[in-house]
């Protein structure tokens, strides 16, 4: 039967007459990748309908029953796909992929499949026999072919087979280096039935033997000095193989530039490696395989490739060492001019470096690039003085400080400070190849301002005319406002910019008198501001409440007086203030409503006079009240009273002699100065008529002006008895006139007050 014995003249052109020992294929590992994503054994189970079998051995074919041969071409595998309904899943994507391959090389898909089966059969423990193939899906037919030729093809270990499964990539890619060592890794008897992989194999050593022979030839010209030719044989070299360690470094060693070319490749650290910018003249359309060269590595270690395009934006190379020198040098596809950079350091800087100033301090964070092992900040002052700041402390939750993740911002913060220009610079350390490795560093420059002291104490007093006094402590060097906050008070010390505080309170001066129109309640704060710099401090609760109207004050016996008004609506507390005319001090008396309704008001105000104020309590148990102004205060006189007494005149023979009116002034509450009433003794009428109850009500018998008695003291007139024949009489005591209403009369036992 055709095609049992592997090998023969299979009849189709470009078929293989050996088993492929390397599926020579780009990018083989990405399908591979795919494949067992879909858990797929082997490619061909993506083409076998349910119950169909697959050929092999002279191009791909599908066998759905008998004489029913499908060959599987690029068509196929795009209505393979179609079928799926999603064209957009795993399977799908790899369908389209083999397609793609199917139609670049018609015989990639059959060396592919036989590549995977002869390895599936060399790793079954049964691999030997053709029912082995036949359970992977081969065609009866084909199973005792293909196990035949498996098991006289060579078997590779897993090196082998990375290095069979990378080598057509190396090669497309110019990796002739590590494209020869794959070739060496390889089984001699390899590339004996596989006459693709042995052509591939020849080519590769007629490139490496054309290589070595530049390299050669360079080496001969730097050695006569010659450098712009050996620069040209190391640049041809480099083209040839461009993974070449000795073309690459040898170019890198005797490049000059000259006139025309485009400039150096720029590089720069960045948290995430190091970025590469091609420069301005480089072609725009150019494409470049970028290498890295590492100081103090081997001369013929392989040179790791930076993936990416070397396009109009930067390249990142995400795996340059830290702490280590590297250059770079960017090899043109075309034959251009190489790109070549300078050595780097790579140790990137912190970002987002940010200063602010504070009183008599510094603050600095930043963001800690990945890979460092501590950094060092060190602050210079005006003078030029530097001192270390010592180790960053972690600045919020993205990460602890001392740690090497991306991400970690830190800071340091630097007091006692005084004004002037300050420099802080952070470097960040690295473990290099020879020890630790430190950056540059990135700096800013910062002004530490001057400040005023802070506002330590606040406290406020009632004082006279309805006002309040605030009293403070702290504050030098800065002029103290009186603000209140619209929302929740900033903490005392707390530091701002004086264009954020709130406008000063119009009631209250400079020097802390304060006149909160009736009805405020507010929170006083004091802040202590200089230039556009504020510093907040304490603050006080103060009210200032309606003033209660109908005020009386009477005075009674023992200093003592009687406070009555109109109780203010809504009120439940109103407090009382007395203040001492003499300036003593001042005392305030609460009063509840229902006890005030009950039992009235009587309060000790001494002999002295007395300013009485009344105004609805505070809301607030801990608000200072002022005490307001107009109808809500009394001024009391100090209390000053005038005695008479009737003394009685000597007995005599037939009748008494005339009695004695004695007036007495009294002044418990101090002098009683000018304006003393006139006392006017009135007789009622005789022989036992009603006793005057006004000054009106009888005939006016003596006067004593106020001025006399203000003068002596006491002051004593004779009464005359009664006429003959008109009978005994009663008399009273009134004030008239001046201070007549404010002067307390203390008069005798009404008894006594009769003339016999």
């Amino acid at each position: 039967m055709a095609g049992t014995e592997f090998g023969h003249a299979l009849g189709r052109s470009r078929a293989l007459s050996g088993l492929p020992a390397a599926p020579l294929v780009a990018r083989y590992g990405e399908l591979v990748s795919a494949q067992q994503a879909l858990g797929l054994a082997h490619l061909g189970e993506l083409l076998i309908p349910a119950g169909g079998r697959m050929r092999v051995l002279d191009g791909v074919f599908t066998v759905e029953g008998p004489g029913r041969r499908r060959h599987v071409g690029a068509q196929v595998l795009r209505g393979l796909r179609a079928g799926r309904g999603d064209a957009e899943d795993g399977a799908g994507a790899l369908l389209e992929r083999l397609a793609r391959i199917q139609e670049h090389d018609p015989a990639a898909l059959r060396r592919i499949l036989l590549y995977q089966l002869v390895r599936l059969l060399h790793e079954h423990p049964r691999g030997e026999l053709p029912d082995t193939a036949v359970g992977f899906g081969v065609d009866p037919d084909e199973a005792a072919a293909l196990v035949d030729a498996a098991h006289a093809s060579p078997r590779l270990d897993p090196a082998q087979r990375a290095a069979a499964e990378g080598l057509e990539d190396e090669w497309l890619a110019g990796r002739v280096r590590a494209a020869a060592r794959s070739a060496a890794a390889l089984p001699r008897a390899a590339a004996g039935g596989d006459p693709l992989l042995a052509g591939r194999l020849a080519g590769l050593a007629e490139r490496v033997r054309a290589a070595d022979a530049l390299l050669d030839e360079a080496r001969a010209h730097e050695d006569r000095d010659d450098r712009e030719r050996a620069a040209a044989a190391y640049g041809q070299a480099a083209r040839l193989a461009r993974d070449c360690p000795r073309a690459v470094r040898g170019l890198v060693r005797t490049h000059r530039p000259a006139e025309g070319d485009p400039g150096p490749l720029e590089a720069s650290p960045v948290p995430g490696g190091v970025a590469l910018l091609r420069p301005a003249g480089a072609d725009p359309d150019g494409i470049w395989r970028v290498v890295r060269l590492t100081r103090g590595e081997p001369r013929t270690a392989p040179l790791p490739l930076v993936p990416g395009r070397l396009g109009a934006g930067p390249l990142t190379d995400p795996r340059a060492p830290l702490g280590r020198e590297v250059r770079y040098v960017a090899l043109p596809c075309d034959g251009g001019t190489p790109l070549i950079s300078a050595p780097l350091l790579v140790a990137p800087e912190v970002t987002e470096l940010c200063l602010t100033d504070g009183r008599s301090r510094v603050e600095a964070t930043w963001l800690r690039p990945p890979g460092t092992t501590g950094v060092r900040v060190t602050l210079t002052d005006p003078e030029g003085r530097t001192r270390d700041l010592g180790a960053p402390s972690p600045a919020d939750a993205a990460g602890p400080a001392g740690t090497a993740g991306a991400g970690c911002r830190e800071g340091v913060r630097a007091g006692g400070l005084g004004p002037g220009e300050y420099a802080l610079r952070v470097r960040c350390r690295y473990a290099g190849a020879g020890g630790e490795v430190v950056s540059g560093g990135a700096g800013a420059a910062v002004t530490v301002h001057p400040w005023p002291e802070p506002v330590a104490g606040l406290t406020a007093s009632a004082r006279g005319a309805g006002g309040l006094e605030l009293r403070w402590s702290g504050g030098a060097g800065g002029d103290v406002r009186f603000v209140q906050w619209p929302g929740a008070a900033p903490a005392e010390g707390a530091e701002l910019a004086a264009s954020a505080l709130p406008p000063p309170l119009t009631w209250v001066d400079a020097a802390g008198i304060a006149h909160p129109p009736p009805g405020t309640p507010a929170t006083v704060s004091a802040v202590s501001v200089l230039g556009e710099r504020a510093l907040a401090g304490p603050g006080v609760v103060v009210e200032a409440p309606e003033a209660v109207t109908g005020l009386t004050v009477r005075r009674t016996s023992g200093g003592r007086a009687k406070v009555s008004f109109d109780w203010p609506e809504g009120a439940g507390r109103v407090t009382v203030a007395l203040t001492p005319e003499s300036g003593g001090e001042r005392t305030e008396h609460p009063v509840v409503r229902a006890v005030f309704l009950r039992e009235g008001l009587e309060l000790p105000v001494g002999a002295g006079a007395v300013r009485v104020s009344a105004y609805a309590a505070p809301r607030s148990a801990q608000a200072v009240a002022a005490a307001p102004r107009g109808a809500g205060e009394v001024s009391v006189p100090a209390d000053v009273a005038i005695a008479y007494r009737l003394v009685p005149g000597p007995r005599r023979i037939l009748r008494r002699g005339p009695a004695v009116l004695r007036v007495s002034l009294l002044s418990p509450g101090g002098d009683p100065g000018c304006g003393l009433p006139d006392f006017v003794l009135v007789r009622g009428a005789a022989g036992g008529g009603p006793r005057p109850h006004r000054a009106a009500d009888g005939a006016e018998l003596c006067r004593v002006t106020g001025a006399e008695l203000a003068a002596t003291g006491t002051v004593e007139r004779e009464i005359l008895p009664h006429p003959p024949g008109g009978g005994p009489y009663a008399v009273r005591g009134f004030l008239l006139g001046g201070r007549a209403a404010s002067v307390r009369l203390d008069e005798p036992s009404l008894t006594s007050l009769v003339v016999r």
